[in-house]
C-alpha cells in the first residue's frame, strides 16, 4: 500500500511538474503539495491562455488556430479554449499546454519573464514552446537544446518568484 501511495504521489508531482508558466497569475508546480504548489501561467484578464488559440492545434494544423469560449477546458491556472470538441476531449494539459506557463521560452532560458505572441511558436520535442516575437525565436534557435536545458533550469525560480 505505501509503495501504491509513493507512485500515485511520483505521479502528481510529475504531472504538475509538466505543467506549463501576461501576468503573474499561474502552471508549473514547484515544491510542496499539489494544494500548496505555486503556478505561474500567462493568461489575459480572463483567465485565457495562448490568447484563445486552441492548443491541439499547434500540432494538430502546424498553425495556431482560434479557440472558442464555448470549447474550453481548465488546466494549471489557465482557461484553454479549442476549436472544436474533439480538440477539447484531446486535451491532456500535461502534454498540451504551453511550457513556460506559455512565456517566451526564449526570455525563460535567461532567467526572465516576457510575455509571448502566440502567433510566434515551434513545436520542440514535442513540447508547445511560444515566443515574444520572431527575433527571440530565431536567438533561442541558434542553440535549441542549450536554451531548452537553460529554459527548464530556470523555470522552478521564476516560479518560485513570481507564482502564485
Amino acid at each position: 500500500m505505501n509503495r501504491l501511495l509513493l507512485v500515485a504521489s511520483l505521479f502528481i508531482i510529475v504531472l504538475a511538474g509538466a505543467c506549463g508558466g501576461a501576468k503573474p497569475s499561474s502552471g508549473t508546480a514547484v515544491g510542496g503539495t499539489a494544494a500548496t504548489a505555486k503556478v505561474l501561467v500567462n493568461v489575459d484578464a480572463e483567465g485565457v491562455g495562448l490568447g484563445g488559440y486552441d492548443p491541439l492545434a499547434y500540432r494538430k494544423f502546424g498553425k495556431p488556430v482560434a479557440g472558442l469560449p464555448e470549447h474550453s477546458s481548465k488546466h494549471g491556472g489557465a482557461t484553454y479554449r479549442f476549436s472544436s470538441t474533439d480538440n477539447v476531449a484531446g486535451f491532456n494539459g500535461a502534454e498540451h499546454a504551453p511550457q513556460y506557463g506559455g512565456y517566451c521560452a526564449y526570455a525563460a532560458s535567461l532567467g526572465n519573464l516576457s510575455p509571448s505572441n502566440p502567433l510566434v511558436f515551434e513545436i520542440h520535442d514535442g513540447q508547445l514552446l511560444v515566443f515574444t516575437n520572431t527575433e527571440f525565436r530565431d536567438l533561442f534557435d541558434q542553440d535549441r537544446a542549450g536554451n531548452k536545458a537553460k529554459a527548464d533550469a530556470a523555470w522552478p525560480g521564476l516560479v518560485a518568484k513570481h507564482g502564485k
